[in-house]
Parts: C-alpha cells; structure tokens; sequence
C-alpha cells in the first residue's frame, strides 16, 4: 500500500473479487481487510493486465482504474429498473375507438398478461381502443370484479389490469 493514499482493503479486495467473478484472469481474493499475498498477487496480476507497472502497490492510478472497472462489472450486471406507468385521470378515460397515451401501456400490459393467461386474445400495439383491447378489458372485468363493461378505459379498468400484470 502507499503512505500517500489511504484506501479501504475491503473496498479493493471487492473490486478485484468482482473483476475475477467476471472472467477477469485475477486470483480469487476473499474480503477480510489483510492487505496480504493473496491481494497483492492480484493487484499485480491486475497492473500487469492494465499497462501499469506491476508492483503490487495500490497507488491512485491503480485504484482509480480498479474501481472503474469494477463499477463497469457492476453496472452491467446490475437488475434493470421497474418503471411504475401511471396515467392521470384525465388520461385514462379512453372510449371505445379513441386514441391515448394509456392505452399504449395498457396494450402492451395486456400482451404480457396474455402470455400467462388465456383469454385474451389479439391484442397488438397502436394506441387504439380497438375492439380487441375493448375485449381483453370487458374479460379482466369480468372475471376480476365479476362484472359488465363497456371496454372504455377507465381508472378503475386501469388499476385491474396493472395489479393483474404486476402479479406476473
């Protein structure tokens, strides 16, 4: 290590077990804080592949590149955010045959419920209330609130369908 720098053993010794996990050719560090032999082979090893002199000592440029490259790791695999679509109510009153925003997500929420379930059939991506839309939305209604309807998008037909596509 440099007297210069002080930087966190486990934080480096994470970066280079996450560099190893993702193919990198980095002896297996475990993370118990030693600045050891074990570290200190893979930070060589590390340098050596990096073009930056391989002397085992963790300096700024060695660690500002470690990082990056772990962060880089962690990105990429990282779990792709959720997004939670949601229409003011102005927007989610569409009637039959009109246009809407909403029934863009509403559309795409159907196919994915369809994937799962049977009953609805047909539905495709224009942003219309089409009758097939109209159907998918009088079948969720009666089978989730066991009544009629009359296709239109309303708030309620809203909230039936996102709680029924958040469940698969």
């Amino acid at each position: 290590m440099n007297d210069e720098h002080e930087f966190n053993i486990r934080q480096i010794q994470r970066a280079l077990r996450i560099l190893h996990k993702n193919g990198e050719d980095i002896t297996i560090v475990y993370e118990d804080g030693i600045f050891g032999e074990e570290t200190e082979r893979a930070i060589i090893a590390f340098q050596a592949q990096n073009g930056i002199s391989p002397n085992g000592i963790v300096d700024y440029d060695t660690w500002v590149l470690l990082m990056e490259k772990a962060n880089d790791y962690i990105r990429k695999n990282a779990e792709p955010f959720p997004i939670f679509p949601y229409v003011s109510d102005e927007e989610s009153s569409v009637l039959p045959e009109e246009e809407g925003k909403a029934i863009w997500f509403l559309q795409a929420m159907l196919i994915a419920i369809a994937e799962k379930y049977s009953g609805i059939d047909g539905v495709v991506l224009n942003g219309i209330n089409d009758e097939a839309t109209r159907n998918a939305i009088r079948y969720i209604h009666k089978c989730g609130e066991g009544e009629i309807c009359s296709g239109a998008l309303t708030q309620k037909t809203w909230n039936s369908v996102a709680r029924l596509f958040n469940a698969i």
